[in-house]
Protein backbone atom coordinates (compact mmCIF):
# COMPACT_ATOMS: atom_id res chain seq x y z
CA UNK A 1 0.00 0.00 0.00
CA UNK A 2 1.10 3.84 -0.84
CA UNK A 3 1.81 5.58 1.90
CA UNK A 4 0.33 9.48 1.16
CA UNK A 5 -1.04 12.60 3.47
CA UNK A 6 -4.31 12.44 5.05
CA UNK A 7 -6.44 15.00 4.45
CA UNK A 8 -6.48 16.44 7.67
CA UNK A 9 -2.47 17.21 6.76
CA UNK A 10 -3.23 18.98 3.10
CA UNK A 11 -2.47 22.71 2.74
CA UNK A 12 -5.18 24.99 0.56
CA UNK A 13 -3.71 26.30 -2.09
CA UNK A 14 -0.51 23.75 -2.18
CA UNK A 15 0.66 21.97 -4.93
CA UNK A 16 1.20 17.99 -4.11
CA UNK A 17 2.55 15.39 -6.40
CA UNK A 18 0.10 12.86 -6.52
CA UNK A 19 -1.02 9.54 -8.04
CA UNK A 20 -4.31 10.07 -9.34
CA UNK A 21 -6.50 8.94 -12.47
CA UNK A 22 -5.61 11.76 -14.29
CA UNK A 23 -2.21 13.65 -13.34
CA UNK A 24 0.57 13.68 -11.00
CA UNK A 25 0.19 17.36 -10.14
CA UNK A 26 -2.45 18.47 -8.17
CA UNK A 27 -3.52 21.85 -6.01
CA UNK A 28 -5.99 21.10 -2.37
CA UNK A 29 -8.82 23.64 -3.02
CA UNK A 30 -9.54 22.50 0.73
CA UNK A 31 -12.35 19.79 -0.65
CA UNK A 32 -10.70 17.88 -3.70
CA UNK A 33 -7.62 18.51 -5.99
CA UNK A 34 -7.99 20.94 -8.82
CA UNK A 35 -5.81 20.17 -11.72
CA UNK A 36 -5.30 20.47 -15.54
CA UNK A 37 -6.54 17.92 -17.76
CA UNK A 38 -6.23 17.13 -21.00
CA UNK A 39 -8.81 15.10 -23.40
CA UNK A 40 -9.11 14.49 -26.99
CA UNK A 41 -6.70 17.48 -27.55
CA UNK A 42 -8.18 19.64 -25.55
CA UNK A 43 -7.21 21.07 -21.78
CA UNK A 44 -9.11 22.48 -18.97
CA UNK A 45 -9.48 22.15 -15.32
CA UNK A 46 -10.39 19.36 -13.84
CA UNK A 47 -11.17 17.98 -10.36
CA UNK A 48 -10.62 14.55 -8.43
CA UNK A 49 -11.61 13.96 -4.89
CA UNK A 50 -9.22 12.84 -2.16
CA UNK A 51 -8.54 8.15 -1.66
CA UNK A 52 -9.96 8.93 1.85
CA UNK A 53 -13.17 10.05 0.82
CA UNK A 54 -13.74 6.17 -0.74
CA UNK A 55 -15.07 5.07 -3.63
CA UNK A 56 -16.29 5.83 -6.57
CA UNK A 57 -14.84 8.76 -6.08
CA UNK A 58 -11.46 9.22 -4.06
CA UNK A 59 -8.71 8.58 -6.53
CA UNK A 60 -6.05 11.03 -5.54
CA UNK A 61 -3.59 9.90 -3.30
CA UNK A 62 -1.07 12.70 -2.52
CA UNK A 63 2.08 11.86 -1.85
CA UNK A 64 3.98 14.95 -1.21
CA UNK A 65 4.28 18.48 -0.58
CA UNK A 66 5.77 20.28 -3.79
CA UNK A 67 8.32 23.16 -2.44
CA UNK A 68 8.21 26.07 -4.59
Amino acid sequence: MVKYIAKPDLIVGRKYRCLARNFDVGVWNGTAFDYLRTKFGQKFMDVEFHYDDGPPYGTVRPLELINE
